[in-house]
């Protein structure tokens, strides 16, 4: 099955059409074909063929709103997820505001997300693309694991409001771990991507990466804590900023006073080598692109730190209204993880100018931090002080050169104050990569940086 556009959007209009009653319907459909793969002991284990779409219905019914979501889609089931939607809400108690669904917006802004190899790409040609890198794992006595998932993605909205939205994507997700099989502490590696299209060149660099590393990794040194200088690599650096977005940019962190902009914009928070931005347009040709937001708003293009400055947050079409504000574009919907409003999906660190051999240079006694594991932003979300562990392969750095692994380290600091020690661009990889999310559809595209005095606590 293919999710073409006509299919779809009749699918929506049956949904809405079954809305008689209602103040408003608005039908949300998200659906992928996809090839997934998944490796382990440096074997493929298993190779599906994916196909998955579901509907979620937003009803208001005298001002008041509830959802429902179906994978049903028979013209019954879509008429049933309709009619639940419009009992839930007319259950719920009034709100203090009457809710109404957004108008239509702008027109998006054109993006560049479809990659026909991608689209295509099959089981045999994944395998082919692995078989050097599952070779030498084993050769090496190395068990290599992670997935390869790739195909299309599919969005689109419609309301009775007029709202009409469709948007497909490609997308190439693809995570590899290396790990020394011997008993005792056992040296690991990682290398990670989420992004709308691959080739073989890349597949195979990444996985001659992640096995190289892990060999390097053997026999690691335990170091004390204290304040470290630290060059971060992408993936530690994406884990880093979900959190900030999480704890900051969102309109519930702002609208709880929680958020280390709300009272501060156009003051400093950090440090002038941070410029951050959400645009679903993908400024530079990484990541997952996306025109539209979960109520077909067009995503618009915004700073949210700007050399350090505060600029602003994300909003939905509700929570812009209660700040007296025009929407940005950001609606999520509710999940099993939130319930919706605005959250940050395409976050981008703006490169500077250095390479990975440039900031690794600059440091006399420091680490390379490959990734981070277990973070959490939640301790003092005002000042962004998270903590958090090395994970997998983390170097010594020695006289402005790698040397040898380390055992792991906690991590407890404050982030914005961590950033404002980068030494300006030239602490700012030029490079970057894109990096998946914890959840839905969105990626998050940045550098290596070079952060001094990166505070470790403990060695667990």
């Amino acid at each position: 099955m293919s999710f073409d556009r006509d299919r779809v959007e009749s699918w929506l209009s049956q949904a809405l059409a079954a809305g008689d009653g209602a103040d408003g319907v608005e039908a949300l459909f998200r659906g992928a074909v996809s090839s997934q793969m998944r490796l382990a002991e440096a074997r493929v284990v298993q190779s599906s063929h994916v196909v998955e779409g579901r509907v979620m219905v937003r009803a208001v019914v005298g001002g008041r709103e509830a959802y429902a979501v179906t994978t049903d889609l028979t013209p019954a089931g879509l008429r049933d997820c309709t009619r639940a939607a419009m009992d839930r809400a007319a259950a719920c108690p009034s709100p203090a505001a009457p809710v109404a669904l957004p108008e239509p917006g702008d027109a998006p802004r054109p993006v560049d997300g479809f990659d026909e190899p991608t689209a295509h790409l099959a089981a045999p040609d994944k395998e082919r693309w692995l078989a050097d890198a599952l070779k030498a794992h084993r050769t090496d006595d190395l068990a290599l694991a992670g997935r390869f998932h790739s195909g299309v993605r599919v969005l689109a909205v419609r309301s009775t409001t007029g709202v009409s939205a469709f948007h497909t994507g490609t997308f190439a997700d693809l995570s590899l771990s290396s790990l020394e099989r011997p008993a005792g502490h056992r040296a690991s590696s990682s290398r990670a991507l989420l992004d709308a299209r691959i080739d073989e060149d890349r597949v195979r660099a990444l996985a001659e990466e992640t096995r190289a590393e892990c060999r390097r990794a053997h026999d690691p040194v335990t170091v004390d804590p204290g304040a470290w200088d630290v060059v971060l690599a992408p993936a530690a650096v994406a884990e880093l900023l979900t959190w900030l977005a999480g704890i900051g940019f969102t309109s519930r962190a702002i609208e709880d006073g929680l958020s280390f902009v709300e009272g501060r914009l156009g003051e400093a928070v950090t440090g002038d080598a941070v410029t951050l931005i959400d645009d679903g347009v993908a400024p530079y040709g990484l990541g997952i692109p996306l025109p539209f937001d979960a109520e077909g708003q067009p995503r618009r293009r915004i700073t949210l730190l700007e050399r350090g400055v505060a600029r602003g947050g994300v909003h939905d079409s509700r929570s812009a209204r209660r700040a007296g504000c025009a929407g940005t574009g950001h609606a999520v919907g509710p999940s099993l993880f939130g319930t919706g409003g605005g959250e940050p999906g395409h976050l981008h660190f703006e490169p500077g100018t250095a390479s990975v051999d440039d900031l690794v240079a600059r440091v006399d006694r420091g680490l390379f931090v490959t990734r981070f594991h277990y973070v959490n932003g939640l301790i003092e979300p005002r000042r962004a002080v998270m903590t958090g562990l090395l994970r997998d392969a983390a170097f010594l750095i020695e006289g402005g050169r790698m040397t040898r692994a380390v055992t792991p380290l906690r991590f407890t600091d404050s982030i914005l104050e961590a950033f404002a020690r980068i030494p300006g661009a030239a602490g700012v990889g030029r490079d970057l990569e894109p990096h998946g999310e914890w959840i839905g559809v969105g990626s998050t595209v940045c550098p290596h940086l070079l952060v001094p005095g990166l505070r470790f606590t403990s060695g667990r």
